[in-house]
């Protein structure tokens, strides 16, 4: 994989471990019951309905600096942002607004799941060992609001991405990772 990298409409096969550590549901118990049809349900209606994206490009200066207190010995940095779509989060709602708090939870958890592995498996095929996003401990949520901007300044995103005043990312299932990027 190379840089910049946009996708548009990625392959998503979460593993099973990682929905489960979203759900907080112990890895070693399998799904049953109401709790293994809620997660196929939701597996199954992010694969018919979800539209993820990421795109991947290497940090311009104004990144770099913005990324110093996390990366400080960082010869360069690479950017990754990844996003669930927004059709999650709003068939989330539907289903919290309609009274079926299984049906939300089952496919928030599995939004940030397919998150999760967007960003994974996007830093690894670029060859980096870790990430670190905005929220992370040390580096504040509010971080995302020039990160982004400075984002927009270098690559058009293929969807809507925003920040609320907070720096919290909409739609929510989205996240910005900054990684160093491994020497050639």
């Amino acid at each position: 994989m190379t840089l910049p990298h946009i996708d548009i409409s990625p392959s998503i096969d979460v593993d099973e471990r990682v929905f489960k550590r979203f759900l907080r549901f112990p890895v070693a118990r399998d799904f049953e019951g109401a709790v293994g049809e809620n997660a196929s349900w939701a597996r199954e209606w992010y694969t018919q309905n979800g539209r993820p994206w990421l795109v991947a490009v290497e940090a311009d200066e104004t990144i770099q600096h913005l990324s110093s207190d996390i990366w400080p010995e960082a010869p360069k940095l690479g950017v990754i942002i990844a996003s669930a779509g927004a059709e999650a989060e709003l068939a989330a709602a539907e289903h919290w607004e309609n009274d079926e708090p299984d049906r939300y939870y089952f496919l928030e958890c599995f939004a940030s799941a397919v998150v999760d592995e967007l960003l994974t498996r996007t830093r690894d095929g670029l060859g980096a060992a870790k990430h670190y996003c905005p929220g992370y401990p040390d580096w504040s949520i509010a971080a995302n609001i020039p990160l982004l901007a400075a984002i927009k300044n270098i690559t058009e995103l293929p969807h809507t991405l925003e920040t609320l005043d907070s720096g919290m990312l909409t739609p929510k299932k989205s996240q910005i990772a900054v990684f160093e990027l491994p020497s050639a």
